[in-house]
């Protein structure tokens, strides 16, 4: 797996001023991980908020048969552990480390000093994980609403938003475990796009070919208007 499915959200460091960005370097305690290197597990009740420096981490849950799905997968820049910070929760995912990787780990009481220091990174923090909330509460209506048809479209427009190259590294069974369905099942639907002319299967992963007709296409599926966001903060980039 080395695609990233982070909802088309941007990093927070990419949002922050250098001489802030500065400051979680300066204080973070630095720790690098090989690749699927274990960094976490649900239920841990370790406190601290965390950046990814370079590679990406997948986050997801093993259920008891020890199957694994994917939930995101953040890459450099982005940030997690609001959840322990913020809420007093434990971890509610598992992750381990897509290739080489980077963390700056920082400890709630060094997080919370760093916020009392600096009172305008609130801002931008908060933004960030109210739209986090936003696409997540947007992914779990599609799931109750919507067919795999429209939802693994819907995905793979968000994994190469912004990006030149549309070629996403995911095999059928990593994007099955992503939409919690069967590989025949992402097959399937797959083979329908390529009819289409929405993408084609090659080695290692799929190529989008025509992002426009794939967009208006799953258009036709929708039964709600969307909400167009205002925010200038986290402004969706050009498909």
């Amino acid at each position: 797996m080395s695609f990233i499915f982070n909802f088309g959200i941007p990093g927070l460091m990419e949002v922050l001023p250098p001489e802030m960005r500065a400051r979680f370097d300066a204080i973070g305690a630095v720790k690098r991980y090989h690749h699927k290197q274990h960094i976490q597990s649900r239920g841990d009740r370790t406190a601290g908020f965390s950046v990814i420096k370079s590679g990406s981490v997948v986050f997801g849950k093993s259920d008891r048969e020890g199957r694994f799905i994917t939930t995101a997968v953040l890459e450099a820049g982005q940030c997690y552990g609001e959840f322990t910070v913020f809420g007093g929760l434990p971890r509610t995912h598992d992750g381990y480390a897509e290739g080489e990787t980077v963390i700056s780990h920082l400890s709630k009481a060094q997080f919370d000093q760093l916020l009392l220091d600096e009172p305008t990174l609130a801002a931008p923090i908060i933004s960030l994980l109210t739209v986090r909330l936003h696409h997540m509460l947007e992914w779990v209506d599609d799931l109750r609403r919507y067919p795999l048809k429209y939802r693994l479209g819907k995905a793979l427009l968000s994994m190469v938003k912004g990006s030149g190259d549309a070629f996403i590294a995911a095999t059928q069974s990593a994007l099955a475990d992503l939409m919690g369905v069967s590989r025949v099942a992402v097959a399937q639907v797959l083979a329908d796009y390529k009819a289409l002319g929405f993408v084609a299967t090659e080695y290692g992963g799929v190529r989008v070919l025509d992002r426009g007709g794939l967009r208006a296409w799953l258009q036709g599926f929708e039964t709600i208007d969307p909400v167009v966001p205002t925010t200038p903060l986290f402004t969706d980039a050009a498909l």
